[in-house]
């Protein structure tokens, strides 16, 4: 252990605020090498306020802000990046910047003017990369990865700065259960074996028990108390800091029945619900329980990979006339999310078996794999892999209560599943005789973003498995109905729909090595990526009006025709402006280009991009100089 508990960062009535509002007022403190310190309090206490007041981003209105014993205010700001590291909520774009280069800005503060990394920069920054589980990352897109792939990154950029004091404002904001426990892995990790403090602002009370030394409980723009894990968590304490009834923190034993698990989509509060593979592996626990213990337990429980535990009740609890084996089901819970599987019954059959370890199988209502590229080889039962090791852990667990150490065999089946698989994507896809037991995460999202790009990454990676390397990719329907018309379907190439999710298909595409693709869109849809923007729905960014306005002057427009595209409530209209003022076929051009430039950076070099622009009143718009050849293969 290299710290030596020294002060490393010290407030004297540290007052601060916005304007003339005061907002924190008079707070005390000092952090030691080797501690972390976490910031809690109601929303509005003044955490954010003080962060950024020790890190020199927001004018302090009174006190001292000392760091590694030097006053804040007489530190220049590469004293400062030398010695703190700041991570604020929120994450900045990085568009065409890989997750390497997007860490490695940690490094600037050590570099010349210039910012050129040394080879030594380089191995510190991959080393942050690895530390926080960043590694596979290094060479993707920064503003294509998830959430809260991106906070890992940020992460590993604030590590490779080489702080004493390591300042992060709510952090696991954007992370999963998983990298929540990792994330506190690592600061203990980092306390313990450097020379460094951290400084950490949570709501989430558990990280703070299992991560802080010590407890800052800010209210009311005031520390309202210091202390232990031990002490702020004791006597009732944290209800009375959050303005909560007495005994609402206390931890509620899970009831089986509706699973209560909810996030927030668009402003409305939805229900999650357990995925098929969760159901499946609780209906072998329930029945390995009952063949290896001799008894139907009451409710069965487990942990989901994403975090929440499920437990549930029972359902057509059986046992063989010979007592060999046990069979039992668990009722689909799909929350508030529109699934045909919602209310089928997930059923487990375990035997004991001769060899040692667990077999897991498919019964009837369970697909099997008859085309490659899917998570299961063909001939497999379509159990994906997160499943079969749910299952095969709760059956371990199972096994070491009952002191069994023999082999178990189970099978899966879905009363009804052969009737609901023909309304799921599983026919299409070559899975055939049932519906699949799928789950990455345990939980069903309502509405699932997740869910769709991976679906449409699915069908990506299973045309790749069988050969093909061509592709033509549309948003939707009305891509589908040009194309008809333009008779690409008899082209036997594969089309498939992305939805708004441009970015992520084009992400796999280039993962899986596509050699050559035809984008066709809609102008309405495609428009947008001339901006860069990679989802086209309208949540996320509308910018079409302004985007012909860019094109129309760049084509020779004046300030009356910008004002009436700015007028335009659909992209329709303003190709009516733009065929009036004669500047249909130079705007068209150039967003034809910009798109092209965009979707090919995207899809990567080793992929040639074509580019059809169109309106179902206006026909075709533009394309790509090599469109016509595309067809005529």
């Amino acid at each position: 252990m290299k710290n030596d508990g020294s002060v490393l960062l010290e407030t004297r009535g540290l007052t601060a605020g916005y304007e003339k509002k005061i907002v924190l007022q008079g707070v005390e403190l000092s952090v030691r090498a080797g501690e972390v310190l976490a910031l809690i309090g109601p929303n509005g206490a003044g955490k954010s306020t003080f962060i950024k007041s020790i890190a020199g981003q927001l004018a302090r209105s009174g006190g001292t802000v000392f760091l590694c014993g030097k006053d804040l205010r007489q530190m220049t700001p590469g004293e400062r990046s030398e010695r703190m590291s700041v991570l604020l909520t929120g994450q900045p774009a990085g568009e065409l910047v890989t997750c390497r280069e997007m860490a490695a800005a940690g490094r600037y503060p050590y570099t010349g003017r210039l910012g050129i990394l040394s080879p030594e920069d380089w191995e510190k920054v991959d080393a942050a990369m690895a530390r926080m589980g960043a590694a596979d990352l290094a060479d993707l897109p920064f503003d294509g990865i998830s959430d809260g792939q991106r906070q890992r990154v940020l992460l590993a950029r604030a590590l490779c700065q080489e702080p004493k004091v390591l300042v992060l404002d709510e952090p696991a904001s954007f992370l999963d259960i998983r990298y929540q426990l990792e994330l506190v892995a690592a600061l203990r990790s980092l306390t313990e074996q450097e020379d460094l403090a951290v400084i950490i602002s949570l709501h989430e009370l558990d990280l703070v028990r299992r991560c802080a030394d010590r407890i800052l409980c800010l209210k009311d723009g005031r520390a309202d108390r210091l202390g232990s894990a031990a002490e702020i968590f004791a006597d009732g304490y944290l209800e009375q800091l959050y303005d909560l009834p007495a005994g609402s923190l206390e931890p509620a034993a899970p009831a089986p029945g509706k699973f209560s698990h909810y996030i927030r989509s668009e402003g409305k509060q939805l229900r999650c619900g357990y995925t098929t593979g969760t159901c499946a592996a609780l209906a072998a626990a329930g029945a390995a329980a009952r063949l290896l213990m001799g008894v139907w337990p009451e409710t069965v429980s487990l942990r989901t990979p994403k975090g929440p535990v499920v437990q549930v009740g029972l359902e057509m609890q059986e046992i063989s006339e010979d007592g060999t084996a046990a069979r039992c089901g668990v009722r689909k819970d799909a929350g508030d999310d529109v699934d045909i599987t919602a209310g089928l019954l997930i059923c487990a059959e375990v035997r004991r078996a001769q060899e040692p370890g667990i077999l897991i199988r498919g019964g009837r209502g369970v697909g099997r794999v008859t085309r490659p590229g899917l998570d299961q080889p063909v001939g497999e039962a379509a159990i994906n892999s997160v499943p079969r090791q749910m299952i095969r852990e709760a059956l371990e667990e199972v096994c070491r209560t009952a002191e069994h150490d023999g082999g178990l065999e189970v099978t899966v089946f879905v009363p009804g599943g052969e009737e609901a698989a023909e309304k799921t994507f599983n026919p299409k896809l070559g899975i055939e005789g049932g519906i699949s037991i799928l789950g990455t995460s345990g939980i069903v999202e309502p509405m699932s973003r997740q869910a769709l790009t991976d679906t449409i990454a699915l069908e990506l990676r299973q045309h790749f498995a069988e050969g093909h390397r061509r592709l033509i990719l549309t948003p939707g329907n009305y891509g589908m109905d040009y194309l008809r018309g333009r008779d690409a379907d008899t082209l036997g190439i594969p089309v498939v729909k992305c939805s708004n999710f441009i970015g992520e298909a084009l992400d796999e595409i280039r993962a899986l090595g596509y050699e050559e693709l035809l984008l066709a869109g809609h102008i309405g849809k495609l428009v947008k990526l001339a901006g860069g923007i990679m989802n086209t729905h309208s949540r996320q960014a509308d910018c079409r009006r302004e985007l012909f306005v860019t094109y129309a002057a760049l084509a020779g427009a004046g300030r009356d025709t910008a004002s009436r595209l700015m007028e335009c409530a659909t992209t329709d209209a303003c190709i009516d402006v733009l065929k009036e003022d004669g500047l249909l076929q130079p705007v068209m051009d150039g967003l034809r280009d910009a798109i092209l430039r965009y979707v090919s950076e995207r899809a990567g070099e080793n992929c040639h991009v074509e580019i059809i622009l169109f309106s179902n009143v206006h026909g075709t718009l533009a394309e790509s100089e090599g469109v016509k050849e595309v067809l005529r293969r």
